[in-house]
């Protein structure tokens, strides 16, 4: 395989408990020692200690802490079978540790479960909530509660067909691969567009079809890669949806890039105008890619990140993508089409 160098690459080497006054422990017949060492006692006189304390770790104070809360406070067009999760800085006890779900009608009932072994709570409301509604999350470990309010989606949206929005890659926040801020200065195709075909309200279907996006000088749809060939996906949680997998290519450094098990999710504005709470997922092919004379996994892991198997062949060789945008806008005048066959 010969292997092709990318021209953002030289980049990547310019980077170059608790105290106690006393504890009991048990000697080899299980009964408590009065070791006057172990008691803190500096006298080896025989004093019969009055202290049979047998206390365990449960004694230790509680000093976990709230460092996370999904939704995030403030979120907008939170999906209505949204599951409500909290992690902790530390692993707690049960009783340690609450959340509880509060709407327009009360305290919200639901199934509580604790996840990772004490890392935190997870909320499953009993029933779909209200749309266009505002929701408090209360969450308390130990000595530290925390709160968090968030909005569920609106009302369903059907007169959007045709709409073509467009995510722009320099613009998303990355959570992986770690390298993408590097790779993104060589993408050409730096844009991935995302057109409303159709949408079937009767059977609560979305089909969209997406193609990679570049300025040249105007947003438009590549013209030397094939379109992003959706399957009809469920519009049940409408203006909520999810689309995917689907596979795409990318132009880096002048050379086609797969991206394998594409998937994007988002949730229609209420007025059309944009895409909410986007996320894009997927797998990054870089086999066939060096830095200068390194593999690109191998020079990848200087920034914290690990190729896994390839979805296509289950070689090892790519990167999980994993992007986030608050907002993806409707792109006037621009489209996808869907039946383009590539010619360059």
């Amino acid at each position: 395989m010969s292997f092709r160098p990318l021209s953002f690459t030289l980049a990547l080497f310019a980077l170059a408990a608790c105290n106690k006054d006393s504890v009991s422990v048990e000697d080899d017949s299980g009964t408590p020692s009065t070791d006057s060492a172990v008691e803190g006692d500096a006298d080896a006189d025989s004093d019969a200690d009055s202290d049979t304390d047998s206390d365990s770790d449960a004694d230790l104070p509680c000093e976990a802490e709230v460092i996370s809360v999904t939704p995030d406070d403030g979120a907008q067009a939170v999906g209505v079978d949204a599951t409500i999760v909290a992690l902790f800085s530390a692993a707690v006890a049960p009783e340690d540790a609450s959340l509880s779900l509060t709407g327009p009608d009360g305290l919200v009932s639901g199934e509580l479960v604790m996840i990772s072994d004490g890392l935190g709570l997870s909320f499953t409301p009993g029933a779909p909530l209200e749309r266009d509604a505002e929701y408090t999350i209360t969450t308390a470990v130990c000595e530290d509660e925390e709160i968090a309010a968030f909005t569920t989606i609106g009302d369903p949206i059907s007169d959007v067909t045709g709409y073509t929005y467009d995510v722009n890659l320099a613009d998303v926040t990355w959570n992986s691969p770690k390298s993408a801020s590097l790779l993104i200065g060589s993408i050409e195709t730096s844009h991935l567009l995302f057109m409303v075909e159709s949408i079937d309200t009767k059977n609560d279907l979305i089909d969209l079809v997406g193609a990679a996006g570049w300025d040249d000088p105007k947003l438009e749809q590549y013209p030397c890669a094939s379109p992003i060939d959706f399957e009809p996906a469920e519009f049940s949680t409408n203006p909520a949806f999810g689309v995917g997998p689907a596979n795409a290519t990318l132009v880096v450094s002048g050379y086609d890039v797969n991206v394998w098990d594409l998937g994007m999710s988002g949730t229609f504005a209420w007025d059309g105008e944009s895409l909410l709470n986007v996320q894009i997922t997927g797998m990054l092919d870089v086999r066939e890619f060096t830095v200068g004379s390194v593999e690109a996994c191998d020079a990848v892991t200087f920034l914290g990140d690990k190729c896994v198997a390839c979805p296509n062949d289950g070689v090892e060789g790519c990167l999980e993508v994993d992007a986030t945008m608050d907002a993806a806008y409707y792109a006037p005048g621009v489209s996808v089409d869907p039946t383009l066959v590539p010619e360059c």
